[in-house]
């Protein structure tokens, strides 16, 4: 799963917000800048800090390219220490302040593993050859390539929620009333995404690249911003997994009300915790024709969790002996903290994908990369012995060599190398080939 919301490339979500501090003179209040560099993935992030008139400290960080807002759990300043964490991540900045305290200088760590970190107040903190800030983010490209046999269409979709959600309908050149077409409804995985699920790797965009493949082969994909993401409004800090089922659902009943759409040839496509979502949607949604999972877990994310945190200590060549059997050895303390801090997390950690999927006989595809190192490849014939004994008779499921969790050739498959993957990042064109062909025989 992309738990730790994929660690470096989409460690930014929300939480309550709580933080305790103490009064110094030219406090820690206001905004500082700085830009994270993550195993070669940059991040502009922006510290703001607020100070109540009783020496409260709160505060909240930005992620500017992940277009994401992180609420913070505690801020302590003693002297010219600065502590702060983000609990629910496993997120720790520690820094001290410069002596005419404009520039916070220290180390940000994830889950254990640190990097280096330093913020500065007001305009000029970000590095400006490392990410400039003359110009905003252009938008992302949503249209169809100059060749394609499809068109790409901006649509909204309104939710029972009462939020609107911004997506792209790629549809098949003649599509009709009289022609209509079989679609798709990709589900993102875990951390606000946008509707290519893109996470800050150079080209990486594999929900543009399931559309542009299954739209060559006259399907239709329907791919949408989370809430409260892109240019989705709602709010998605506070929402579960079984939120997000209802958002896709309402994808699917925007559907339905285009003559284009065969609405008795739709699915679900979801990855990572997008492929705990599908049959949750499916298990209410008995018309749907496909479900594709791509990354997915059987047992509740719990264990998922577990592993991740246990994989990351053990690649820490940085950690001693002692100190790794000690962060080890908090990892349940940790998980119950996070869980007990996060309604997203509680949900996911004591939901049980077996169950929703026993109760689905919606024809499935099951695939997952032998080197994912987030949602394990044993995790493939669980899923496919829970289908099964619901009485499935349409259940594919493959690991594939050598792809990570990104579905993504990868020799090694740990997280914290996914910086490291030649440019451009791309599904692997065999993962495309195999969804394609396996829902064309079903969608059509």
């Amino acid at each position: 799963m992309k738990i730790i919301r994929l660690l470096i490339p989409l460690f930014l979500l929300g939480l309550s917000l709580q933080v305790l501090g103490q009064t110094t003179p030219r406090g820690l209040e206001g905004s500082w800048q700085g830009t994270l560099d993550a195993a070669g993935i940059k991040l502009r992030l922006v510290l703001i800090v607020t100070k109540s008139d009783g020496g409260i400290y709160a505060g909240k960080l930005d992620s500017l390219d992940q277009g994401a807002t992180i609420p913070i759990d505690a801020i302590i300043v003693n002297a010219d220490a600065v502590h702060v964490e983000i609990k629910s991540l496993l997120i720790v900045f520690d820094g001290v302040l410069n002596k005419d305290r404009t520039e916070l200088i220290g180390t940000f760590t994830q889950g254990g593993q640190p990097f280096p970190l330093s913020f500065k107040r007001g305009e000029a903190a970000i590095d400006s050859k490392a990410a400039p800030t003359s110009a905003p983010t252009p938008r992302p490209d949503y249209s169809a390539p100059a060749d394609a046999p499809y068109t790409a269409e901006e649509v909204t979709v309104k939710t029972p929620a009462g939020h609107i959600l911004a997506g792209t309908l790629t549809l098949p050149r003649g599509a009709s009333r009289a022609k209509p077409v079989g679609t798709i409804v990709t589900v993102t995985g875990s951390g606000p995404q946008d509707r290519d699920e893109a996470i800050g790797l150079a080209g990486f965009r594999p929900f543009r690249q399931i559309a542009d493949s299954l739209g060559r082969g006259g399907i239709a994909v329907l791919r949408m911003d989370d809430r409260g993401t892109g240019a989705s409004g709602g709010t998605f800090n506070g929402s579960t997994s079984a939120d997000f089922a209802e958002d896709v659902r309402a994808g699917l009943a925007y559907l339905r009300t285009r003559p284009e759409i065969r609405s008795d040839r739709l699915g679900v496509l979801g990855h990572s915790e997008g492929a705990i979502i599908a049959p949750m949607v499916a298990e209410k949604e008995q018309n749907l024709r496909v479900i594709v999972l791509l990354a997915g877990i059987a047992r509740t994310g719990r264990t998922a969790l577990r592993y991740q945190l246990l994989n990351t200590y053990e690649h820490d060549t940085k950690l001693t002996p002692e100190k790794r059997a000690e962060l080890i050895a908090t990892i349940p303390a940790r998980i119950d903290a996070m869980m007990a801090a996060d309604p997203w997390m509680k949900f996911f950690l004591t939901h049980d994908p077996a169950a929703a999927m026993r109760r689905v006989k919606t024809p499935v595809l099951i695939l997952t990369g032998s080197r994912d190192q987030q949602a394990v490849p044993e995790e493939v014939a669980l899923m496919e012995a829970a289908f099964k004994d619901a009485g499935n008779k349409d259940v594919t499921a493959r690991v594939l060599p050598d792809l990570n969790h990104l579905v993504v050739h990868d020799a090694d498959g740990f997280p914290g190398n996914y910086a490291k993957l030649p440019a451009p990042v791309t599904v692997e064109s065999s993962v495309l080939e195999i969804i394609t062909e396996w829902l064309a025989k079903r969608l059509r």
